[in-house]
Formats: C-alpha cells, structure tokens, sequence
C-alpha cells in the first residue's frame, strides 16, 4: 500500500545536499539533485530543497543550511521522507541515504543506503543502488562532427587520466579538446607534476577549454569524434560520458568502475593497452550517432531514476531496511 501511495499520491519530500543549485561548472552532486527535484514535481509530488546559501529552483520551497544543526532545522515536520545526498547528518525522519562519492571505509551508522551504480554498491558491501538519471531533451546531436576528441574531467585528479589522454593523442595523432579547469591546475597537485602533464601538453593539438557549461559545454559533446574517458580508478557512475552518449557522442573508455554498466555495443569501446585503444578507436567511425544517443535516453532518464527512488521510498515507510 505505501508502494502505491508513494508513487501515485503526491509525497512531501525533502532533498538535501550541501552544494548550491542550479550549480555553474561541474557539480555533478548538485545537478543530479536539481533534476530529481524537478522529476518528482512533475510526478505530482511536493519537494523541499534543502542546499546551500544563495540555492534556489523554480518549483520547490528552497531552505538553506551549512551545518549539521541547520539542515536538521531545515527539514519540515510533516515531511514523509527525507532524501539525503552528500550530508552524513542522523535526522529523526523516515530516511533514505545517497552515497554519490568513493568512500569504503567511511562508517555508515545511519540505515537505508543506496548507490548509484552496481559496482559502487558492491564496492561498498552494499546492494541498493539507483543509476543517475538526465534530462534527456537537453541534450542534442551536432549537426556535423570534427576530427577531435574530448576528455572532460577535473583535470588535476590523476585518476582521471588526463596523463594517458595525452600520450595517447601523441601517438595515435589526434587533436584534443580538455575541459574541465585551466592547464595551471596541473602544476597544483603533486601526482600531476611528477607525470609532467603540464609541459607534456603544451603542443597545438592539445586545447584547454577550462571549466565548461551550457552551449558550450553542449557544442563540445556533440561536435567531438569521441569522448576519451581512460580513467584509472573507481568511477561511482561518469556522469559526462553519459552526457556524451546523449550527444551522440561514442565512448572510448578504460573499464573501471560503473563504465562496464553505462557504455554498451551502441555507445563506445573498452580500452586497457594501446593496442585495443587502436581497435576501439577504428570501431567507433562505425558507430550510430542516433544509436548511440537512443541507448543512452532509455537506460538513463531522469523519470526512470525518479521512479526507482520513489520506490526505495515507499520500502523505507513501508519498514524495510534496504540491505
């Protein structure tokens, strides 16, 4: 019955999470929040945002907290479901924790966890897990492609693997678009000054975008050959090779983390040794623009995602604990 009234009734519901929304930049944390509130109004439920100061968001009551004392304050008192992302606070609520970051080790004395992958979950010992979800008509096809590929990521994080792009762009003779922050970030971190990515990169087939958003951020995804995604760690989800699926834009990836469950036949190629990063980046010529964005918008719109929380929800007031 609580599965039913959860889904079909119209909920009050309160978000948090630390960051500001609508968030500039990156803030994949903050993004994803914004969409699922928005979802859930759509699907005729009441939210509350609780985010940080200066957040707002056109169809819900926003309130603003920095502090575990002031997100408690936050939360109204006939809320029916409170939907943590980010904070690690213990509220006295019916509730339900989204862990979005790679933290294994941290102690989760809270109930209720879910994650946003299969492997992140499992890397967590846990099993609930709620994929990420878009808005998928924001996002578009460009009209014609360029010869260039694009890493997008925070480029200081040597797991990311902006390092290996880079060898990989000599070698194999492409160009390469970099977004994510300035090429001075790469002398800001100890691991990316030892690889020497800085002075490694400052040939002309390399161009720093710096942090991009909007049209953009959308041109760059759409008009690339490829999105090059060589990440060397746990990645929870990749929320931008996603994005760059939706622009019909293939995926050429290590496999590490999530990427095994978001990049399939339709939408890119899996790398470890230069030699299969040559074949995959022979294969994706081949590849459907329409197919490749088709295969993103049904496995990852912001409805499916809105829906599967609204399902752990109902389990929560129904008195399950999520295992």
């Amino acid at each position: 019955m609580a599965l039913r009234n959860a889904i079909d009734a119209g909920m009050l519901i309160t978000l948090a999470t630390k960051g500001v929304i609508p968030c500039k930049g990156y803030g994949g944390i903050e993004r994803q929040v914004d969409w699922l509130a928005t979802e859930l109004v759509k699907q005729g439920h009441r939210v509350v945002l609780v985010a940080g100061p200066g957040s707002s968001h056109p169809l819900c009551e926003v309130r603003h907290a920095v502090d575990d004392a002031e997100c408690r304050a936050a939360i109204p008192r006939d809320t029916q479901i409170v939907h943590l992302h980010a904070w690690k606070v213990e509220v006295p609520f019916p509730t339900l924790n989204t862990e979005r970051g790679h933290l294994p080790d941290y102690p989760r004395p809270q109930p209720n966890w879910s994650f946003i992958s299969a492997r992140h979950a499992q890397l967590h010992g846990r099993k609930t897990f709620v994929y990420n979800g878009f808005p998928v008509d924001d996002y578009r096809p460009a009209k014609s492609k360029n010869d260039r590929l694009l890493f997008m990521a925070a480029i200081a994080r040597a797991g990311k693997g902006l390092n290996r792009a880079v060898d990989l762009a000599r070698k194999f003779d492409f160009a390469l678009d970099i977004a994510g922050g300035s090429r001075w970030k790469l002398l800001g971190r100890s691991q990316t000054r030892r690889e020497g990515v800085f002075f490694k990169s400052l040939s002309r087939r390399y161009r720093f975008d710096g942090v991009v958003d909007g049209e953009e951020k959308l041109r760059l995804l759409g008009q690339s050959k490829a999105f090059l995604n060589p990440i060397a760690w746990e990645e929870p989800f990749g929320n931008a090779p996603v994005e760059a699926m939706l622009c019909g834009t293939p995926v050429l990836t290590t496999a590490y983390g999530a990427l095994p469950e978001t990049v399939d036949a339709d939408t890119g190629r899996f790398f470890e040794s230069d030699g299969e990063f040559a074949r995959g980046f022979a294969e994706i010529a081949d590849l459907c623009a329409h197919k490749c964005r088709e295969s993103a918008a049904d496995r990852f719109p912001i409805a499916k995602t809105a829906k599967a929380y609204l399902e752990l929800y109902a389990r929560i007031l129904d008195g399950e604990a999520l295992p």
